[in-house]
């Protein structure tokens, strides 16, 4: 029987792990993702570094621009899904909890979070992990396992 338990406590983490590893992703990939951009209109610096001669330095020298693959949107679109699954059920006010998941995320430390939020930051720490067991909790009972194995491990 504590063989059973131990299992489900070490599931749990894992899945919790996961779910943290996910929502750093989605961080992640957020930067890469394409502003909006009013093509009719031509930005300055875009007329300042275009270049029409070879002789001209800026003619070969070309901006790397990083987008987002079709995987990590596939990933940042599963973590919008998962935040969304965050309602009343999981905490009293679930707009509270999805800001604090998506800051955390982003490497805010507690102590700043606490002052955004106006909490202590152990205090805010203990309703984060909360937050992140009853996801996790929930994330079991209603997604698929093939297609959360999928999401988590094989992308």
């Amino acid at each position: 029987m504590k063989k059973i338990n131990v299992q489900r406590i070490a599931d749990q983490v894992n899945l919790e792990y996961q779910i943290q590893k996910l929502l750093e992703d989605a961080v992640y990939v957020e930067r890469f993702l394409a502003k909006p951009h009013n093509r009719n209109c031509p930005s300055m610096y875009s007329l300042i570094e275009t270049a029409y001669t070879k002789e001209d330095y800026g003619y070969w020298t070309q901006k790397l621009k990083l987008r987002a693959n079709p995987k990590q949107l596939s990933r940042y679109d599963f973590v919008i899904d998962l935040l969304l699954m965050i309602k009343e059920d999981i905490f009293d006010d679930p707009i509270f909890a999805r800001r604090l998941l998506w800051l955390r995320a982003s490497h805010h430390k507690w102590t700043r979070l606490a002052r955004h939020f106006g909490y202590h930051r152990t205090t805010l720490k203990n309703k984060y992990l909360i937050i992140l067991e009853r996801l996790a909790t929930k994330v079991k009972k209603e997604i698929p396992f093939d297609k959360l194995d999928y999401i988590t491990y094989k992308i």
